[in-house]
């Protein structure tokens, strides 16, 4: 079976420890980009541009970070990582050009559907607005 690659970028080795042993006996391959800037270059090569993102990974401009990374590559899915989770922190994920958002702790159900649908989703050649 052939790896596919999710970039993580956290500062939380529990993080890559959990999802490590959640996607154990998956398709998914998880890859730590230690800083925001490694994961920015790795974007650009990836096979599957999929990020998950720690909120806490980037201090308090974690919105600017996130644009940045998805800067790097469009088509890329950027799931922001976080201890909280509410309907205000997703609007806000997705108004800054994110995917979607993970909360910990980290559900293996969970986990999976996003990384299925951001795979579906950063694969799909979307129609290029018409001028």
């Amino acid at each position: 079976m052939q790896k596919i690659p999710v970039l993580i970028v956290t500062s939380r080795a529990e993080d890559v420890a959990e999802l490590s042993s959640i996607l154990e006996g998956t398709p998914w391959e998880l890859t730590d980009a230690s800083h925001a800037e490694d994961a920015a270059a790795a974007l650009k090569v990836a096979s599957a541009p999929i990020l998950l993102f720690d909120r806490d990974a980037a201090g308090p401009s974690w919105q600017k970070t996130m644009r940045e990374l998805i800067k790097s590559r469009r088509s890329a899915c950027v799931v922001l990582l976080s201890s909280v989770a509410d309907q205000y922190l997703w609007e806000e994920v997705v108004q800054h050009g994110g995917f979607d958002l993970l909360s910990r702790p980290f559900r293996k159900e969970t986990v999976l559907s996003t990384l299925v649908f951001a795979y579906a989703h950063c694969r799909t050649p979307w129609p290029k607005a018409v001028s």
